[in-house]
């Protein structure tokens, strides 16, 4: 009887993303092999950080990085990086902040998100610039002063139309000695992502979640950039006492996160979005079957390279309904709802789940024809 079972606790298949609500991805078995050696012996963890860190950097063309126990842990940590530099005295005493640390980190209005406040945690203020419908340079120079720690930039494409480019970001921020950080927590595929942001850009910290495409540990995440700042990362993040406390990184973690990373950079990401293709291909001729249009998209949520199937609905409504019938039967897949709009997404499918949830989705769509 599996765990799950024996507890009690409902499995679904996972056709939708890589959303932590649902566990985020499925880890390959090297990685959780190497969590089991990891776990099975002790180590000093500051040497790790450091080993593994250096090895990460040069396999992401970074001069450094650092292993965070999520992306949003590593906005806190990037934060206070930020504002207190390598001073030890003024990280202790964070999130209390004196009138000599700066500590206002500028973040465009268009992209306010829900894990922007990992930044407040470190003691900082958000100063918003632009609208929803632009933002303009001299609104970020004007906005820069004394008291700036850094600029944050939340790259998705949900936010693109409104935002200033990363480029001239940086070109402004850096005429004035501001550090720039990027939000990438999702931004995988492609993986050249983990070094066009810092190597190529010129930000100076990019932040990426371990737990997505990665399939690493869902509570794991990463840091690249600029050495002197994820020098400060070592020295205030976990185990060090502060607030960075929280935001522990278990060995097991950073050995999984490692594995997950090179296994990652080992694969060849047209092969593997021709893989997805052909998953998504298969469940919209299921959808077709059903009486729905269907669209092959070549993009994730947020902008990722890799493919999603939609299906649009005809009946008002329709939408919401396949999901419910599809979650009763321990299917996750993803709506729409206000195009009247289904979609999957075959990264988290084995080929037999893939099949199972054909199945599933046609005998669906039958009744909702009768």
């Amino acid at each position: 009887m599996s765990f799950y079972k024996r507890i009690g606790i409902d499995t679904y298949i996972n056709a939708h993303d890589t959303y932590t609500i649902y566990g985020g991805s499925r880890m390959p078995a090297e990685v959780l092999e190497a969590m089991k050696e990891a776990a099975a012996a002790f180590v000093d963890i500051d040497q790790m950080q450091q080993i593994l860190g250096d090895k990460i950097a040069e396999m992401t063309n970074n001069t450094g990085s650092y292993i965070t126990n999520g992306a949003a842990s590593a906005i806190t940590l990037a934060t206070a990086v930020c504002m207190v530099g390598a001073n030890q005295y003024d990280f202790s005493r964070l999130p209390e902040i004196s009138d000599a640390i700066p500590n206002e980190v500028i973040v465009m209005r268009c992209q306010r998100n829900g894990y922007d406040t990992a930044i407040r945690a470190a003691g900082a203020s958000i100063v918003e610039i632009g609208d929803a419908d632009e933002t303009l340079e001299y609104e970020l120079e004007g906005a820069i002063n004394p008291k700036t720690a850094a600029v944050f930039y939340f790259e998705s494409a949900n936010f693109a139309r409104a935002s200033m480019s990363l480029e001239k970001v940086i070109r402004i921020a850096h005429s004035k000695n501001i550090p720039v950080v990027v939000d990438a927590a999702a931004q995988i595929p492609p993986v050249e992502n983990l070094w066009k942001f810092t190597t190529q850009m010129g930000a100076d910290l990019a932040l990426f979640s371990g737990g997505k495409t990665l399939c690493g540990p869902q509570d794991s995440g990463l840091i690249v950039g600029r050495a002197e700042l994820i020098a400060s990362c070592r020295k205030f993040g976990a185990p060090n006492h502060g607030i960075c406390r929280g935001g522990k990184t278990s060995r097991e973690a950073m050995a999984g996160l490692f594995v997950a990373l090179e296994r990652y950079l080992s694969i060849d990401p047209i092969s593997e979005y021709s893989r997805l293709e052909t998953i998504a291909l298969r469940l919209g001729k299921v959808m077709q079957r059903g009486g729905l249009e269907t669209e092959l998209v070549p993009f994730g949520p947020v902008g990722q390279a890799y493919p999603r199937i939609f299906g649009q609905c005809k009946i008002d409504g329709q939408a919401q309904r396949i999901a419910a019938a599809m979650k009763m039967r321990k299917i996750y897949i993803g709506t729409e709802h206000w195009l009247n709009r289904i979609y999957m997404n075959p990264l988290n499918l084995t080929e037999e789940e893939a099949t199972h949830v054909g199945v599933v989705l046609s005998e669906i769509l039958s009744l909702e024809k009768d």
